[in-house]
């Protein structure tokens, strides 16, 4: 009987297992017990693409709702504070809800808010009210301000009459930052910042053979090895090279991954990453911008001064500096150091040096 391929490389996908978030998800667990008030409930969870964020999200979501809440999972982009108010609206308990032009312990004489901010915080609080609240916002880079704005200022409010509510919101590094150091974004400077790294080769090598032999398949000595090198740490080619790993041996009609299998299935997940992670990652970056990159991969492997890149460019440093800092915020480049970069993307370099030309 074929056994069904546990991986699952598909964005946003829950995987098999959850590598290396149990610590996040433990804090938040207590968090919910405790009750309102506990830090971990206002969560600001940051990464680079590909790391992670919507399946913490997603995972947060479960947790939520095996603790009775209400869980609403949104994307960022424009129209998210009427979609959450639509979903609102769409559960039983709150569907009844008579919308009035007040919030608890608000006065529209005092404060002015618009007529959708006061209907989304009612369904809110009374959202709250029924089991508890867990609003997760996904993307938060395309998130339009006054948006953020008006759901940051429910979520206060709510907050401050103590609520049974839980916030998490994720997006690019620089986007983050950027949303929590607004001036009518204060409040959500105290939300838990949580920035998802990769992950370490211990974890990802164990995974690795536990999911196949828990799936049903052994696993020959020295693949986890390879497949955990191949993976780089990266959560979403995790899940590719372990999908077509396992594909591999299934062809076969075998129950044992062997090496030929992970051979294939790492050539295969490496050109699967090329489209599905490089290509549109790369697809709206100027002309002057890929040449910077382009640059950065002939200067060589991990750190890379910012000096040697705006050299092999042949311009002074201080043009380039604009290109690097929307990279830097494109979460295609990153700059842990003053003067230093690497790529964010693995196998970002190994790319461009094969397709600069085209």
């Amino acid at each position: 009987m074929a056994r069904i391929n546990p991986f699952k490389p598909t964005a946003g996908m829950n995987p098999p297992e959850l590598i290396g978030r149990d610590e996040i998800l433990d804090d938040f667990i207590e968090a919910l017990e405790n009750g309102p008030g506990a830090p971990d409930r206002l969560l600001r969870v940051s990464g680079v693409r590909g790391v992670g964020k919507t399946v913490l999200l997603n995972a947060l979501g479960d947790v939520a709702r095996e603790y009775g809440f209400h869980v609403v999972d949104v994307a960022a982009n424009a129209g998210f504070c009427d979609r959450i108010l639509g979903a609102l609206a769409r559960n039983r308990e709150v569907s009844s809800l008579s919308i009035s032009p007040s919030i608890p312990g608000v006065s529209l004489d005092s404060v002015g808010i618009s007529k959708s901010a006061t209907q989304l915080g009612q369904a809110m609080y009374e959202a709250s009210r029924n089991g508890g609240l867990l609003i997760t916002l996904d993307e938060i880079q395309d998130a339009p301000l006054d948006e953020m704005r008006e759901l940051g200022n429910e979520i206060q409010l709510l907050v401050r009459q103590g609520a049974n509510v839980a916030f998490a919101f994720a997006g690019f590094p620089a986007s983050v930052d950027g949303v929590v150091m607004g001036e009518t974004l204060t409040f959500l400077q105290r939300a838990k910042h949580v920035e998802l790294k990769r992950l370490m080769d211990f974890e990802v090598g164990d995974s690795f053979e536990e999911t196949m032999v828990r799936a049903g398949k052994s696993v020959a000595p020295g693949v986890a090895d390879a497949l955990t090198a191949a993976a780089t740490g990266y959560p979403f080619m995790v899940q590719l090279v372990g999908y077509y790993t396992w594909q591999s041996a299934s062809r076969r009609g075998s129950d044992a991954v062997e090496s030929c299998d992970a051979e294939k299935g790492i050539a295969t997940a490496r050109r699967s990453f090329d489209s599905m992670m490089i290509e549109p990652a790369l697809r709206h970056v100027s002309g002057k911008q890929l040449e910077y990159l382009s640059a950065m991969a002939r200067c060589g492997f991990g750190l890379v001064a910012s000096g040697d890149i705006a050299r092999e460019m042949g311009v002074d440093s201080t043009s380039v500096s604009t290109y690097r800092r929307r990279l830097v915020d494109a979460a295609l480049i990153e700059a842990p150091s003053s003067g230093m970069v690497s790529f964010a993307i693995p196998y970002m370099r190994e790319y461009l040096l094969e397709h600069v030309r085209e």
